[in-house]
């Protein structure tokens, strides 16, 4: 079954060399050279992962019932396939997500999504209609305050991942940044603005694909703790004292006396884990905490301290006719990041 970039690729250059109906021509192997690499970027590495997973679960799911798993998929056989998921205790939203990859393995190998099926769409209706009277609502990351950001990195340690996790929380949380939005981020994509505070590119992220790039304003903090500029400014020198000045700008630390920094960004699970082992350190309730929850509570704290709404939205990225109206050159105006008493 067709479920990757490359095994897509793969059957296009097999193909290469046929005439092509209705001119007589040849598409040459050569002409393919590209056509992965374009494929691949459709989406994120975390969703074609996550992607591939799902697929694998719906094989697996076919395989121990003796059932086909090529495409195209049965109708009947994936919804029942979605029922039994929800049979088994899964949440309507993660019954969706498996859909959603399958639809996905569907359309890239040239055939109807599953789940434009009426029956598929009627099972998963039934499904969350049936989650919502057994009183099941899907879960919501809790948004965290000020005072919580703060116990999260006042007790971490002073060593390179203290110092790492120390900076990606103040960060994620002055700036609403999404985990995928702080492992995208590189060294290079913060630089002073001249308010005492740094311009922070993000080159693209869930809601700007195509990578127009947005820039936000990240304000000093009025604690030295909890100052997420100089959060920015110790982990930079951490960095450069190991000689590393551009690339990924939160990137795995090794552990033992002398921890190496690895090249790669770091995920969106492993932001997770900085997350939930901090909050442990803290002695902080991990129960719907999640890299969300900074998001949140950038919002909720952004809102309750009287920043325009404008401005959250803006900082946040969520997309209104007033965030699409307002003049980008004056973020440092009056900063979100600069209110949230930091």
């Amino acid at each position: 079954m067709d479920t990757e970039p490359g095994d897509a690729l793969q059957t296009a250059v097999e193909a290469a060399g046929t005439p092509r109906p209705g001119d007589g021509g040849l598409l040459l192997p050569g002409d393919l050279t590209s056509v992965g690499s374009y494929v691949a970027a459709a989406q994120a590495a975390a969703t074609r992962e996550a992607y591939a997973r799902d697929v694998r679960a719906w094989e697996a799911w076919c395989a121990g019932r003796s059932l086909s798993p090529a495409l195209p998929a049965d109708p009947l056989t994936v919804a029942a396939w979605l029922a039994s998921m929800a049979d088994d205790g899964r949440s309507p939203s993660y019954v969706a997500r498996r859909l959603s990859a399958l639809n996905d393995a569907a359309r890239g190998a040239g055939h109807p999504p599953p789940g434009d099926s009426e029956g598929v769409r009627r099972t998963l209706a039934g499904i969350r209609r049936s989650a919502a009277r057994a009183g099941r609502r899907p879960r919501r990351a809790r948004a965290v305050d000020t005072a919580t950001v703060r116990a999260l990195v006042e007790d971490l340690p002073d060593t390179l991942a203290g110092t790492r996790d120390r900076c990606l929380i103040l960060v994620g949380f002055a700036l609403g940044l999404r985990a995928s939005d702080l492992c995208a981020l590189r060294i290079e994509d913060l630089t002073p603005a001249g308010h005492g505070g740094l311009d922070v590119l993000l080159r693209y992220s869930k809601t700007d694909q195509g990578g127009a790039g947005e820039t936000l304003a990240l304000a000093e903090g009025v604690r030295e703790v909890t100052c997420p500029v100089r959060a920015v400014a110790a982990w930079r020198a951490a960095l450069a004292g190991q000689g590393v000045t551009s690339g990924p700008l939160f990137r795995s630390v090794g552990k033992g006396s002398s921890p190496r920094l690895g090249a790669a960004a770091l995920t969106t699970r492993s932001v997770d884990l900085v997350l939930e082992r901090a909050a442990e350190r803290a002695g902080v309730s991990t129960e719907g905490l999640s890299p969300h929850s900074l998001r949140r509570g950038f919002a909720t704290t952004a809102y309750a301290q009287g920043v325009p709404e404008k401005e959250i939205s803006r900082t946040g990225r969520w997309r209104s006719l007033v965030v699409r109206s307002y003049d980008a050159s004056s973020r440092w105006a009056d900063p979100a990041s600069g209110s949230l008493g930091l």
